[in-house]
């Protein structure tokens, strides 16, 4: 029997338990529609973000040859390679040498193409290297490229999303 405390103008309330279907409904509708807005955006920072990371590991690779062909006081290569996951960039003394375990080697994630001014990018003992120019985009969103800048001088220059000098706009990704 209910205590008097528990009814308001003699209507006894029931004390809940959970929640409705209806109420779950509403809930299941709403968590659907944010999914639905958050996945899109969601999956374009996942793609920015991988560009980006491998574009860093790039300019990391070249760095790690220049400093090592300076510090070995050697003339070293980096080398477009294809292996069995697809394509990679390999630091190499000689490029056409199959039999040469390469120093280092990046994998090209499945999704991006790298496209390069040359075949090789060497640097050498005194730290000078091929003058190149390095463009990593996701399919051809050129927008949203990197493009990596190697001198002659040997000086490695990384612009910003979607720039290919300091204010000029990418308009391709080649």
């Amino acid at each position: 029997m209910p205590r008097l405390s528990d009814c308001h103008y003699l209507v006894c309330l029931r004390t809940q338990r959970g929640f409705t279907l209806i109420e779950l409904m509403i809930v299941v509708t709403l968590l659907g529609i944010f999914a639905a807005i958050a996945v899109p955006s969601f999956t374009q920072f996942i793609n920015k973000s991988r560009t980006q990371s491998f574009n860093n590991e790039l300019l990391s690779l070249l760095q790690y040859t220049r400093s090592t062909a300076v510090e070995q006081r050697t003339f070293l290569k980096v080398c477009k390679a294809t292996i069995d996951s697809g394509d990679a960039w390999a630091v190499k003394k000689v490029c056409d040498d199959d039999d040469e375990d390469p120093l280092r080697t990046l994998d090209v994630p499945e999704k991006l193409q790298v496209t390069a001014s040359v075949d090789e990018i060497a640097f050498r003992y005194n730290g000078t290297g091929t003058d190149a120019q390095l463009i990593t985009c996701q399919g051809s969103d050129f927008a949203n490229g990197f493009t990596i800048d190697i001198k002659a001088s040997g000086s490695i220059q990384s612009w910003p999303r979607g720039k290919k000098e300091t204010s000029t706009n990418m308009t391709a990704c080649q």
